[in-house]
């Protein structure tokens, strides 16, 4: 656990202030348009057998996660950078620089077979609180080799400025998430405006969403993704910040990649070496994430 770590998380972000029927709608419409309804533009670029869909099932061969008490488990937890051991669902250290810091299962579990072996797996939410810290993640626990083991990276995240998640339910392949999700005009007073649904499940071992389009986990905001770069040659877009992690789509050109205003500028962040944005090929929008040796030679 890492000072750095505990305050960026209690710094994420977030939450409403009043605006008009109009810029709320039409953020939803931009967003749907990247995660959201299906269009025209995603006949050019049918899902493949390495992009699972929440419709396509397996048949469950075992139920033995079902026996895992996650409350005495050891845990990682990325809204802190930390490594915990929970004991019935508690842990809680102290630190001279950051105080009390304590970690909680919170609700229980939800099952599905995420990854298609035919072993249910889990869903599980870890909570984390400290003064102005209240994070809470779910992650995934897969079934391999007859126990559990957890993924690292959370398929849905809120800080102290967010709205609680709404729901984490299982679904076939997967798990439907529900919550909102905060845009430029939010304060941390009320939690995020915009309402967002996907179904998160796991490929190669990694998170990654598989409904309504395959791609990462985060959600990229169009509102925020205004500055275009334009690569001068293919770029391969990422389902998380890792090379490791399953690629979006093949390697490919695109007319422009969008990023934030921040992203754009290198000196802000000269160690950063992933950016999400939305690459844009036509009428098509492709959110991912790109090492900055691909997309920061691109010109403005």
């Amino acid at each position: 656990m890492t000072t750095e770590a505990l305050k960026a998380a209690e710094n994420r972000p977030s939450a409403p202030s009043s605006r008009s029927f109009v810029c709320c709608f039409a953020l939803l419409c931009a967003i749907a348009a990247l995660t959201g309804c299906h269009d025209r533009t995603d006949d050019a670029a049918p899902r493949t057998s390495a992009q699972p869909s929440a419709s396509t099932t397996v048949p469950v061969a075992s139920k033995e996660i079902r026996r895992i008490d996650f409350a005495n488990l050891l845990w990682y937890d990325a809204m802190t950078a930390s490594t915990v051991q929970l004991v019935n669902g508690f842990a809680q250290v102290t630190n001279s620089d950051l105080g009390k810091l304590t970690w909680q299962v919170s609700g229980p579990p939800s099952y599905s077979d995420v990854d298609g072996d035919g072993h249910e797996d889990a869903a599980v939410s870890l909570k984390a609180n400290r003064a102005q810290l209240v994070a809470n993640a779910w992650y995934i626990w897969l079934w391999r080799g007859g126990r559990a083991q957890q993924l690292r990276l959370p398929i849905a995240q809120t800080s102290r400025c967010n709205r609680p998640i709404e729901s984490v339910k299982a679904v076939p392949r997967g798990f439907k998430v529900q919550m909102f999700m905060s845009v430029e005009e939010d304060d941390c007073a009320g939690g995020g405006s915009v309402p967002i649904t996907y179904v998160a499940g796991v490929q190669h071992g990694w998170p990654v969403r598989i409904e309504p389009r395959y791609g990462p986990i985060e959600t990229c905001d169009p509102r925020a993704l205004t500055v275009a770069l334009h690569p001068s040659r293919k770029i391969l877009l990422f389902t998380a910040a890792d090379a490791r992690s399953p690629v979006v789509e093949p390697a490919r050109r695109y007319e422009k990649f969008l990023v934030t205003e921040y992203d754009n500028n290198p000196e802000l962040f000269p160690e950063q070496e992933w950016i999400l944005g939305i690459a844009v090929s036509g009428a098509r929008r492709v959110c991912g994430w790109v090492s900055v040796d691909q997309i920061r030679a691109s010109t403005p």
